[in-house]
């Protein structure tokens, strides 16, 4: 229809503009020609009504913009709207969100469902039945079975009556309250729950203390109440001035020897100065009332410091504890009694201890030592390796006897980080040398890949990262029936430390998820993988596992260890070069060990620097040594000595006039914390046995180059 219209006005248009162009447009109205001024004034009519429908279309364009925009916010309301006409209840507007707040589809016929289902609500009904019209509107909130939902809807019904001429109209607004509602039910509850536990609080209050004081730090008064009769410490129930009741409290009722102390934390300065600096925790005190020690009452106060915008309030809650009093002081002798007695039971057994890893370390050093002197010969090959082994084993043993026989460790039944100085290409070659002949009695290939860019020299505790190596690699070994064992070693380098990371994969029978998922989540340290997880930790490391059933197992180690030298490892591999050794030719080395194979060995590693070694086997003997005017550059001496150890020994010696010659406590006694013990007692340094090289080394670069 609205194209037809169109349609007729242009060609309307058309042919009054022919018209006026046949007709000389300008002479037109010089004749005053009736027709002529008909034709304008058609054509002036058609261009209002052409302005008129554009302003039109206009308008029923923005009126369908703001349609859309109203249907839209009444989708994403949480109210639904309705008018109906309040004679015969047919609805007139619904909006289009009743399905998402009521659960019925906004279909055609059902919005006099809606309305029915509305005013059929009993609470409703009756309320529409007893409205006079005198109030603007009735409102309801109710339950509601949204068929949609699973839960109960709480829902508010608003409705107006509005009249206009002859006819009246019914405007509803439901409206979704159930957040409300159960925020209002959750304060409720909550208010009530407060409220009980509050009654409950002075109940317990009441029963656990005798007596209150309340104090205003604002007005400085207080109010002093008793919770039982024949309680009354510090006089009668009153209230007054909080400061010069304190004064009376203190000379009247407190013990001569806690006033001091009472009056320091009771004080009004000193109760302010805890809101100052909030320090609002709760405080407890015992102090004895009276003047006379056999009259004293002992009495517990516990400070509670209450504040808020209005307000600083000190509540102090006190009872008697004086039978309490008296009990924990003979449960503390009784206890100091028991503790004295462990602590010689301690000392005797840790005593043992330090006795039998002596005696344990001691042949165990000579083998070591011995080992080590046979490795720089020129040996065949096999008998090569077996010393190889024997050394590498006798090291491995000397790990164990540290790890179960140092007394800090069985008291605290723990490991602690033990960091040194090391080297990371000699680190795995330990490693290959321990586990090589158990891969190949499995016919297993075991590959060490170490990155050439690795700086050689670092410092941390390596004992504890070659344990858990040897611990993984002898797992994978064991769980690998063929293929290969790899240990991949590379390093991120972080400004002076490198992150050493550490990958061992195997081609074994791997492990499902679900095993994975139980082996990470055990804290059972007492299997394999669980030592490793307790070294990592204590090491501040990180492990990382990866495993498929049937194909594989990779387990990363990392640990931050700090860079002392960063000549690479490809350096090292390329020139093999042996560890440094210093030319002492000319200089003097005493040794001092009641042990004639200590001297032994210690003599031979001593060989290599090409020092004068003198042997001694007492302390006495070193002592007249040393009187007699001879003079050493240095001097080692062995701490556990019959009859004058080795602290008695050095003690002798510095009591010789312009003694000064550097000595070393050289001792099996290992323990941690025992090298900071000989240099407190004045030696110059510590070298454990069995004797490392490269300590060795240090010491004599240290005090004798």
């Amino acid at each position: 229809m609205n194209n037809k219209k169109g349609f007729i006005i242009i060609f309307c248009i058309l042919i009054i503009v022919i018209y006026l162009y046949i007709s000389n447009f300008t002479q037109l109205f010089e004749n005053n020609n009736i027709i002529s001024y008909l034709v304008l004034l058609i054509a002036i009519l058609l261009g209002l009504y052409i302005i008129n429908m554009i302003h039109s279309k206009q308008k029923i364009n923005n009126s369908k913009v703001k349609e859309k925009f109203f249907n839209l916010l009444m989708k994403n309301s949480d109210t639904v709207y309705i008018m109906l006409n309040a004679k015969n209840k047919k609805v007139l507007f619904l909006s289009n969100n009743v399905e998402d707040i009521l659960g019925i589809e906004n279909k055609d016929g059902k919005d006099d469902e809606v309305v029915f289902n509305i005013f059929n609500i009993p609470i409703i009904k009756s309320e529409l039945n007893n409205w006079d019209g005198k109030d603007t509107y009735i409102s309801q909130m109710f339950e509601y079975d949204n068929p949609k939902y699973r839960h109960q809807m709480w829902l508010k019904i608003k409705i107006f009556l509005h009249k206009e001429k002859n006819n009246s109209y019914y405007i509803i607004e439901v409206i979704d309250s159930t957040k409300d509602h159960d925020r209002q039910h959750l304060l409720v509850s909550q208010a009530s729950d407060i409220k009980s536990r509050e009654i409950k609080l002075n109940e317990i209050t009441a029963a656990s203390y005798d007596m209150e004081i309340n104090i205003s730090l604002i007005n400085d008064t207080y109010d002093l109440k008793y919770f039982k009769k024949d309680n009354e410490y510090f006089g009668e129930e009153r209230h007054g001035t909080y400061s010069k009741e304190l004064e009376n409290i203190i000379n009247s009722y407190i013990n001569e020897n806690d006033k001091e102390e009472f009056k320091k934390l009771l004080s009004l300065q000193s109760l302010k100065n805890h809101f100052n600096k909030y320090e609002l925790d709760s405080i407890v005190f015992r102090y004895r009332l009276g003047n006379k020690v056999k009259d004293n009452i002992w009495l517990e106060s516990t400070i509670f410091f209450l504040s808020n915008r209005h307000n600083n309030k000190v509540s102090i809650l006190t009872k008697n504890v004086t039978e309490n009093a008296e009990s924990i002081r003979e449960q503390n002798v009784l206890l100091q009694n028991a503790l004295n007695d462990v602590k010689m039971k301690d000392k005797a057994k840790i005593d043992l201890i330090r006795t039998i890893s002596h005696d344990i370390r001691t042949p165990l050093t000579n083998i070591i030592g011995f080992s080590d002197s046979l490795l720089k010969k020129d040996l065949d090959k096999s008998v090569l390796e077996d010393v190889k082994n024997i050394n590498s084993s006798s090291n491995d043993m000397l790990n164990i006897i540290d790890g179960l026989l140092d007394p800090s460790k069985i008291e605290k039944k723990l490991i602690e980080k033990e960091e040194k100085q090391y080297n990371i290409f000699k680190m795995f070659n330990k490693v290959e040398l321990q586990m090589k002949d158990y891969a190949e009695n499995k016919n297993l290939k075991l590959n060490i890949n170490l990155d050439k860019n690795l700086p050689v020299v670092l410092y941390g505790d390596y004992k504890r990262i070659t344990q858990a190596i040897i611990n993984i690699v002898s797992n994978s070994i064991k769980y690998t029936n063929e293929g290969e064992i790899n240990i991949d070693v590379k390093g991120e380098k972080i400004d002076t430390n490198v992150n050493l990371i550490i990958e061992i994969s195997d081609t074994g029978v791997g492990m499902s998820s679900e095993t994975l998922n139980s082996v990470i989540n055990s804290k059972d340290t007492n299997t394999g993988l669980g030592s490793v997880k307790n070294l990592v930790e204590i090491l501040d490391g990180k492990l990382e596992i990866e495993s498929k059933k049937d194909e594989y197992t990779k387990v990363t180690l990392s640990f931050k260890q700090r860079i002392l030298e960063d000549n690479k490892v490809r350096e090292l591999m390329n020139n093999n070069k042996k560890a440094e050794i210093i030319d002492l030719k000319g200089k003097k080395v005493l040794v001092v060990d009641d042990n004639k194979l200590n001297l032994k060995v210690t003599s031979k590693l001593l060989e290599v620097f090409n020092v004068d070694v003198t042997l001694l086997e007492t302390g006495q003997e070193c002592v007249e040594l040393i009187k007699s005017g001879t003079k050493f550059d240095i001097i080692m001496m062995d701490q556990m000595m019959p009859n004058m150890d080795g602290t008695k020994t050095l003690s002798k010696l510095k009591e010789i006039e312009g003694f000064s010659t550097p000595v070393i406590a050289l001792t099996a006694d290992a323990m941690v914390g025992q090298k900071e013990k000989y240099i407190d007692s004045g030696f110059s340094d510590y070298l454990s046995k069995p004797i490392d090289k490269s300590e060795l080394a240090r010491i004599l670069k240290k005090f004798v180059k």
